[in-house]
């Protein structure tokens, strides 16, 4: 398919920026050990050469030579790196995924954990249901997928803010961070619909809390400040018609507020 097409060419393009960087030709060794290192270099780059061309098993045959070499050899890292890389291709996430995170684990200081780290989060984002006319929505489906990508992204976000691959982790964590919410929301309005107001408060309260800037909604709003009312919360409910009120002094909503904050307050003394 055509967009899987395109996130394949972007994922291998990033991955090729890499090689630059990593195939240098000084290795610091001599005698034997260069011998060595230069003959890992040789299986690592043949390995690079099958994987930017979407030979992915030849890419892991080529880059299992290398997992063999010494442990001083920095190619016995990439090449366990560049093993996830080519399993990411496939869109064989998990194993992917398992691979970066044992790269993380082993190599705990490498430059190229941010990498790794990344890599694990696009893994799952690309194994969040896609939205298709005859299937539900995607924010009506289990979100499992979206929640281990917004934790992994928002970890690589947190702790590498400068890397060269953060834009594109903030793009998806947004992305991840609106599917979220909107699940937030159709769970919401799924109780609202069928009288619940309990139901309400919890998933409203919580989308709130956590996407302040996608729930501040005039309908969020005030579905909330009803729900605080029908379930007794006469602090909260009032405090909520007022906040609207407030932040949208002209809302379609504003007569509804101002006469239920006005019927609260009467029952509240006045206050």
């Amino acid at each position: 398919m055509e967009p899987m097409t395109r996130k394949r060419r972007i994922a291998a393009r990033s991955i090729a920026i890499l090689v630059a960087s990593t195939l240098c030709a000084c290795t610091g060794h001599t005698g034997p050990k260069r011998t060595i290192t230069a003959q890992t270099k040789s299986h690592y780059i043949v390995g690079m050469d099958e994987l930017l061309s979407g030979n992915y098993t030849e890419a892991i045959t080529a880059f299992q030579q290398v997992v063999k070499s010494p442990g001083y050899i920095k190619y016995a890292a990439l090449a366990r790196l560049r093993i996830g890389d080519s399993l990411f291709l496939q869109e064989k996430y998990d194993a992917a995924i398992e691979h970066y995170r044992a790269f993380i684990k082993q190599y705990e200081g490498n430059a190229n954990v941010g990498y790794a780290r990344f890599r694990i989060g696009h893994a799952f984002f690309e194994q969040i249901p896609s939205d298709w006319f005859l299937a539900p929505p995607s924010h009506e489906r289990q979100q499992i997928f979206v929640k281990h990508a917004a934790n992994s992204l928002r970890r690589f976000v947190a702790l590498y803010p400068t890397h060269r691959l953060v834009n594109q982790a903030q793009e998806m964590l947004d992305d991840c961070e609106r599917k979220l919410y909107e699940h937030e929301l159709y769970v919401a309005q799924f109780y609202f619909k069928r009288q619940k107001p309990a139901g309400v408060v919890q998933r409203l309260e919580t989308a709130f809390r956590k996407f302040p800037d996608l729930a501040g909604t005039e309908d969020n709003y005030m579905m909330l400040a009803n729900a605080y009312a029908k379930t007794k919360r006469v602090d909260e409910a009032t405090a909520m018609y007022q906040a609207y009120l407030d932040r949208f002094p002209s809302g379609v909503f504003g007569d509804q507020a101002t006469e239920s904050l006005e019927v609260l307050r009467s029952k509240n003394g006045g206050k």
